[in-house]
């Protein structure tokens, strides 16, 4: 803290030179019923010739109160730690100081007073400042995330929007570290054993997930045939990708199975995407309810617009064609989310490897919301591997996809390779 050498100086000595002041707009609500009971704590700065230099407030407050004199320090008796707190705390008076700035300006403040008294509390800084503790409280954690170059706070337009999104951060690792306990509790050889070695593997969802005994999953991206019968449709062009069986009754299936051996695959913290034909809305919803109980299911779905128009056309003299695709989010054990974004996002199809191929764009826009660090991602029914290179490119802890046909899974192992031989060599 600054040293405890001071002078009181009549209030009506001190000049002010308003034209120089930064500050046009003085508020002093939130000192006044503090200086009234207690007085100036912190004594402002002034020159040799009693000029202002710092604590327009207080000095404005005192006045105000009817307060005949002011603790004051001379700004030549200051040693440079000193010096180097009355500029940081000057410039948080700027207007035009972005959020960025003042974070990191109230980091190096409380840094330089506990530098001076290591006993030094955050409450005094806020005191210092005239802010909330809870702000500098807030503010000093948003600054030294960006300090540290947390690249998630410096996309945030605002401090407070940082703070929620470190906040959520906090909490998703906090949850990944507590569920990680709970399981090395109930099934100590799953939780402890290494994560598969190969990305994706030929499989069969249904034949796997019974015999799985291996690390638990905490986000799941489901794109599981819409039983919809689109491998027997022209417009499928299961001709031109291969076909799958789309049926009915492998949809429930593949859902029965994700119910039965969500505990052998899933952690107790987790997101899920699972897209669906709207032809099943009601009954996809009432199969989670009774299914798949402990996840919660968000009303509105995600929606992929088509933006090239591309789409079935059931009937060109009835209706309309459908170009667009949904999606459903789920949590479970009230995950958060990484960040927010828009529930819609419209996007050209794209050259297909697969007949069902959601975009990377797509996939990344909306997996930005629960991919991070601490993501294991899961993709039963990977098809081209779409969703595990989003996945990767937004830092995922490790990614794992089934995908029963074998074509189709050297194809998404060859570009998941090519994709990390690109990112390795952009770096």
């Amino acid at each position: 803290m600054l040293t405890n050498r001071y002078r009181r100086i009549a209030c009506s000595d001190i000049t002010v030179l308003r034209d120089e002041r930064q500050r046009t707009d003085l508020v002093l609500d939130d000192l006044l019923p503090s200086i009234k009971a207690r007085g100036v704590i912190q004594p402002i700065v002034v020159t040799e010739d009693l000029v202002l230099v710092c604590g327009e407030r207080r000095l404005a407050a005192s006045i105000k109160l009817g307060l005949h004199d002011i603790p004051a320090r001379f700004a030549s008796e200051l040693d440079p730690i000193e010096l180097q707190i009355i500029e940081l705390e000057e410039n948080l008076k700027r207007k035009d100081l972005s959020w960025e700035d003042q974070t990191r300006a109230i980091v190096r403040i409380h840094s330089l007073y506990h530098k001076l008294d290591p006993e030094w509390t955050q409450k005094q800084t806020a005191d210092s400042i005239g802010l909330a503790t809870s702000t500098v409280s807030m503010m000093i954690g948003v600054g030294t995330a960006a300090l540290a170059g947390n690249e998630r706070i410096a996309k945030a337009t605002g401090w407070r929007q940082a703070h929620n999104t470190l906040a959520r951060e906090v909490q998703r690792k906090n949850d990944t570290i507590l569920a990680d306990l709970t399981e090395s509790i109930t099934r100590p050889q799953g939780a402890l054993a290494p994560p598969p070695v190969e990305s994706i593997i030929t499989a069969d969802f249904t034949q796997w997930a019974p015999l799985y005994n291996g690390p638990l999953f905490n986000f799941l991206h489901c794109d599981f045939p819409f039983g919809i019968s689109i491998h027997t449709s022209d417009q499928g062009n299961s001709d031109s990708y291969g076909g799958y069986e789309d049926d009915p009754n492998v949809y429930w299936e593949l859902l029965e199975s994700l119910a039965t051996n969500e505990n052998r695959i899933l952690s107790s913290s987790a997101h899920m995407m699972f897209w669906f034909s709207m032809k099943y809305y009601c009954e996809t919803r009432d199969f989670f309810s009774h299914r798949l109980p402990e996840w919660t299911l968000e009303d509105f779905p995600l929606v992929w617009l088509k933006s090239d128009n591309k789409g079935i056309l059931p009937d060109p003299k009835r209706g309309p064609r459908r170009i667009y695709e949904t999606c459903f989010i789920a949590s479970r054990g009230d995950r958060l989310i990484v960040r927010a974004v828009a529930n819609a996002y419209a996007a050209p199809t794209g050259t297909k490897s697969h007949q069902s191929e959601k975009p990377e764009p797509v996939l990344r826009h909306f997996m930005q919301m629960f991919v991070d660090e601490h993501s294991r991602i899961l993709d039963p029914t990977a098809g081209s591997g779409s969703s595990l290179r989003a996945a990767e490119s937004l830092g995922a802890a490790f990614v794992f996809g089934l995908e029963k046909n074998e074509e189709f899974a050297e194809n998404a192992r060859t570009a998941l390779r090519n994709f990390r031989t690109l990112r390795a060599i952009s770096k």
